[in-house]
């Protein structure tokens, strides 16, 4: 299973750091999500992590920087989807390096988009976010995967986001995701780096 680690919405100290040394412990994949950030914050950010790295990092905003910064890729939330504006920007990023969130299957089956990956959440009750409790039915993946290759002959990856520890990951695998997305499981650790070995772990052992 691929493992998705997502930034915290506000920078802890020395985050960019961290970061480094998550890549260096075998992680792919890191989503840079920072509201707040201005285009300059984002440079910066960037900047402080080891260039052999910026590949494996996709940006939630300010998606011109995808090619100046030469990153893995940029993530799209449901608001900036339905922005004119964005696709405009968009149209110099190859599809394949595009992905987006969903929150329900019905979204993934409508959408033609082809999206490298999605996710999909709440799967579980959330670690970071008060309240926000499960509403995917994990049993509906095997369906929606086949009405999507019926109807277009293809089917983004699955990636469950929401809750998500070593402890969930059996039940994404055995119900057919393709990866999961972590957040609260790795920053609200004592040791997030140590954590984020211990999930790549658990993930690369289904």
């Amino acid at each position: 299973m691929q493992l998705i680690v997502i930034t915290p919405d506000t920078s802890l100290g020395l985050e960019p750091a961290l970061v480094n040394e998550l890549f260096k412990c075998g992680l792919n994949r890191l989503h840079l999500r920072k509201p707040a950030f201005d285009k300059d914050s984002y440079i910066n950010y960037i900047n402080n992590i080891d260039s052999a790295f910026h590949n494996r990092i996709v940006i939630c905003g300010h998606f011109e920087l995808y090619n100046k910064l030469k990153l893995g890729g940029v993530h799209l939330n449901a608001h900036l989807r339905a922005s004119p504006d964005v696709w405009d920007i968009l149209a110099d990023i190859p599809g394949y390096a595009v992905s987006t969130s969903f929150h329900s299957w019905i979204e993934i089956i409508e959408n033609t988009f082809p999206y490298k990956y999605v996710f999909i959440s709440p799967v579980f009750n959330s670690i970071s976010k008060v309240g926000y409790n499960a509403a995917i039915d994990l049993n509906e993946l095997s369906g929606l995967r086949n009405t999507c290759i019926t109807a277009r002959g293809y089917c983004p990856g699955i990636i469950g986001l929401g809750g998500v520890g070593s402890r969930e990951l059996p039940s994404l695998k055995s119900a057919g995701f393709d990866g999961a997305a972590v957040l609260g499981a790795v920053w609200q650790a004592k040791d997030p780096v140590a954590e984020t070995a211990r999930l790549l772990g658990a993930a690369k052992a289904l």
